[in-house]
C-alpha cells in the first residue's frame, strides 16, 4: 500500500485551506474534489505556492508533508506568493507610492519595472538586518507560509533550488516523450534511458539544492559565470546570501548594478526572490530538445550521445544563469549546432558532485 503523506490543499483564491492525506497524485484529485464539493466531471490542476505545476506522479512523490498546493480548473489561474506581495505592496498606503503622480507611474508602467521598483521598496526597509540568522526560533517571521519540515534558512532554499531543477527534469520528460516523431526510427528505449541517466545523475547530487544554499558558498565553491563561463557545482551566493545578477544570457555581466537580492534577510526578500530566473544559455525548449531528438534520430542509441553535454545544457551553471527579472530575455536567444548531442561520451569527474546536501 502506498504510504500517504500530509498535504494542505487551496483554491486559487486562497480563501479556504484543507489538510488531506494521500497516497498519489489521482488520490489528491478525488479527496480534493471532495473536500471542495467539486462534481467529477470538473478538471483541475495543482500548483505550488511558488508556481510550479504538479502534474505526474513522480513529482507527486518529491512533495515534502505540509506543502500547501493550490487547485484551479482548467483554463484559470492562480496568483503565486510573489505575485500577491507586489499586489499588497501596491495596494497599501507606503511611503513609496503616497503621492499621486508615483501611483499613477506604477499602475502605468510595464511589469518588469514594477518588480524593478519592488525591489527598490525593499532596500527601503528600516528593519533591523536579520540575514545573518539561520533557525527558524530565530527569525520566526521569515517562515511565515514556509513548510514545517524547513528548520533552518539554509533547509529551505536547498529545496528551493532543487525544485527549479527538478521543473527542468520533468518538463524536459514531457517534452521529449510526447513529442516523439515516429518516423526516423527515433526509440523511445533510447529516451528512456537517457532520462533514466539523467535521474540518476540528478540524485547523485541532490538535485542541486547547493545553488541556493548559502552554506556551500565558502572560498573554494562560490560559482562566478562571465565571459568563458563559470564551473558546475557550489552556491551561486556569497557567504551572507546575497545574490548578484549575472547578465542577460548574451552579457559577460549584468548592466545593473543594483540587481542584487539577499532572501536571506527578510520574507519579503525571500518571497520576491521567486520573481528571479534560472536562465539557459542554450535554451531548454527551443533548442536542447530538438538538438536531443535529432541526435537520437541520426542514431538511437544512449552510447552515441554526449551525456555530460545534455547533463550540463540541462541542469548546470555551465548553461545556466540566476538573472534578475529585467535581464530575463524570452527571446530566441539564437541557433545550435544539430550535432551538438551526437559522438561518444567521455567520461569525466564533475565539480557538480560537491553539491552532496549537507541537511
Amino acid at each position: 500500500m502506498t504510504p500517504r503523506k500530509g498535504l494542505k490543499v487551496t483554491d486559487a483564491e486562497r480563501k479556504t485551506r484543507v489538510g488531506i492525506a494521500v497516497g498519489t497524485l489521482a488520490d489528491l484529485r478525488t479527496k480534493t474534489a471532495e473536500k471542495f464539493k467539486l462534481s467529477s466531471e470538473e478538471q483541475i490542476v495543482f500548483q505550488t505556492r511558488d508556481g510550479v505545476p504538479l502534474q505526474t506522479e513522480p513529482e507527486f512523490a518529491e512533495l515534502e508533508p505540509q506543502t500547501l498546493l493550490i487547485w484551479t480548473r482548467k483554463g484559470e489561474r492562480a496568483e503565486t506568493d510573489a505575485e500577491i506581495l507586489y499586489r499588497t505592496i501596491r495596494e497599501v498606503n507606503i511611503d513609496f507610492l503616497k503621492t499621486g503622480e508615483m501611483v499613477q507611474e506604477f499602475f502605468t508602467e510595464q511589469m518588469k519595472n514594477k518588480v524593478y521598483k519592488l525591489a527598490e521598496v525593499l532596500k527601503s526597509i528600516e528593519d533591523e538586518d536579520r540575514a545573518h540568522l539561520s533557525f527558524k526560533k530565530e527569525d520566526p517571521q521569515w517562515f511565515e507560509g514556509v513548510d514545517s519540515r524547513s528548520k533552518t534558512k539554509e533547509e529551505y532554499m536547498f529545496r528551493r533550488a532543487q525544485d527549479r531543477i527538478r521543473t527542468y527534469y520533468y518538463k524536459s520528460k514531457d517534452e521529449l516523450l510526447r513529442s516523439e516523431p515516429s518516423e526516423g526510427g527515433m526509440s523511445r528505449d533510447t529516451l528512456l534511458r537517457l532520462l533514466g541517466h539523467l535521474q540518476r545523475s540528478l540524485k547523485e547530487v541532490d538535485f542541486f539544492g547547493c545553488y541556493f544554499d548559502r552554506r556551500k558558498a565558502s572560498a573554494g565553491d562560490v560559482v562566478v559565470v562571465g565571459g568563458g563561463g563559470g564551473g558546475v557545482g557550489g552556491a551561486i551566493c556569497d557567504r551572507g546570501g546575497t545574490f548578484e545578477c549575472q547578465g542577460r544570457w548574451d552579457k559577460e555581466a549584468c548592466l545593473y548594478r543594483d540587481h542584487r537580492i539577499n532572501p536571506y534577510r527578510s520574507r519579503e526578500d525571500r518571497i520576491v526572490f521567486q520573481t528571479w530566473n534560472l536562465d539557459h544559455g542554450v535554451e531548454r525548449s527551443r533548442s536542447v530538445i530538438p538538438a536531443i531528438r535529432e541526435a537520437v534520430r541520426v542514431d538511437p542509441t544512449v552510447a552515441s550521445l554526449h551525456l555530460d553535454r545534455i547533463f550540463d545544457d540541462l541542469f548546470t551553471l555551465k548553461n545556466l544563469k540566476l538573472v534578475h527579472v529585467v535581464c530575463h530575455d524570452k527571446g530566441v536567444h539564437g541557433p545550435v549546432d544539430s550535432d551538438r548531442y551526437t559522438g561518444k561520451t567521455k567520461k569525466k569527474n564533475r565539480e557538480s558532485k560537491n553539491c552532496i546536501s549537507e541537511t
